[in-house]
């Protein structure tokens, strides 16, 4: 499926500023489609509407390409907290900046997505150590210390756990702190398996799939003291009640959890740019298309804004919008 054709010379439609209700409605019906979509690491809030493009209306209502800042929030993607009621990491733990380009269909009244281009990438060292100049910048998610932190917390878990036995399901963030690297914080997903942990045997207990899944969220820290021989262990889970699959705007159940966890060399986050954002994201070639229709939209919008024909009073879009956050 085509996320976009035309050419350069398409008239522009009406004039949509960024902090509009109409804009705000067209976001959070993005963001919907994309928490709904991601199966990895954090939900994501919307920070700020940055453009808006709207081509003329025709009998299947009108399309709108919109270009969004996100930002990561604490909620892992399990959590059933909504969204909106999720707080955002700050900036001194490092927070994750998404960059999201959509394509909405609005017919009588009620906004469609039709295609999905996103990418992300944590803050950077300088806006961190201008926030907390002692903070720990984030770890590669394969890093041994890390893997061994996460293994040493969900073994914690377990042997307090009387009931069902927890597997990994991924790793979501960590950092490595102290002037010997002598404690390591991490936060990891976990899936309930066939097993119960009385009787677990390890080597065939397998984490539970398709309506039987269950999925917790773990944030811990291990920390080995100098010239001590064991470690200070200190974990905390939260387990949630299997959650109905989620539905898209066509009534058709999003995409299914990965019943592996993501194998991840080297990476320091989920980057959005490797998520499966449902069946109107199309191939690599999707963000190159909205990206150009953007282009030649933005070029429309100035010839007509700032043409030789254009009046001394023609209406400007007042874009990009304002940061909610940071």
């Amino acid at each position: 499926m085509q996320l976009c054709r035309g050419d350069s010379k398409k008239p522009t439609g009406r004039i949509v500023d960024c902090d509009s209700p109409e804009a705000n409605d067209a976001a959070l019906e993005a963001l919907h489609f994309i928490n709904a979509n991601h199966h990895h690491g954090y939900k994501f809030v919307v920070n700020q509407v940055e453009d808006i493009h709207v081509l003329p209306e025709t009998v299947n209502g009108e399309i709108f390409y919109v270009e969004l800042d996100l930002l990561e929030s604490k909620c892992p993607w399990v959590s059933p907290t909504p969204a909106e009621n999720c707080p955002v990491r700050p900036r001194a733990e490092q927070a994750v900046e998404g960059d999201c380009k959509i394509k909405l269909q609005k017919q009588n009244g009620n906004f469609t997505v039709l295609g999905v281009s996103c990418k992300s990438k944590p803050d950077s060292a300088e806006n961190v150590f201008r926030a907390c100049s002692s903070c720990p910048l984030l770890a590669p998610l394969n890093d041994t210390q890390v893997v061994h932190a996460v293994d040493v917390a969900l073994l914690g878990f377990n042997n307090g756990n009387n009931t069902v036995y927890y597997k990994l399901h991924e790793i979501g963030r960590a950092q490595i702190q102290g002037p010997a690297n002598n404690k390591v914080q991490v936060e990891f997903v976990i899936a309930a398996s066939n097993c119960s942990n009385e009787n677990a045997a390890l080597d065939s207990c397998v984490a539970l799939t398709g309506e039987g899944a269950h999925y917790g969220s773990c944030a811990g820290s291990v920390t080995k003291l100098p010239e001590a021989q064991d470690e200070e262990l200190d974990v905390q889970c939260t387990v949630y009640e299997p959650q109905p699959p989620q539905v898209d705007q066509t009534g058709v159940p999003s995409i299914g959890v990965p019943a592996q966890p993501l194998v991840v060399h080297g990476h320091f986050h989920h980057n959005l740019r490797h998520s499966s954002l449902g069946p109107h994201s199309s191939e690599s070639n999707s963000a190159e298309k909205l990206l150009l229709h953007l282009h030649q939209a933005k070029s429309a919008v100035k010839r007509s804004l700032f043409g030789k024909h254009s009046g001394p009073n023609a209406l400007r879009p007042r874009c990009p919008g304002k940061k909610i956050f940071f």
